[in-house]
């Protein structure tokens, strides 16, 4: 999953903070994503709600079509 989380950090760095929840390890971010599975991606506003989540498996293009309209539109 590195590729793809250094390409989105890359993409959007301008637009959106990355952080890195360990599924396996309690923290404040965990408690606030709660993650169901691994891998899994959130993508949260700045109130730490949930806006959209990705689940499994999930291709750059996936991401884009929710982050290009927020970040580069």
């Amino acid at each position: 999953m590195d590729p793809i989380v250094d390409g989105i950090k890359k993409k959007y760095r301008g637009c959106i903070k990355l952080e890195r929840v360990n599924y396996h390890k309690e923290s404040p971010w965990h408690d606030i994503v709660f993650p169901l599975g691994s891998p899994e991606f959130a993508l949260l506003n700045s109130s730490n709600e949930i806006l959209y989540r990705w689940f499994g498996v999930t291709e750059p293009e996936e991401f884009a079509q929710i982050l290009d309209p927020l970040c580069l539109g």
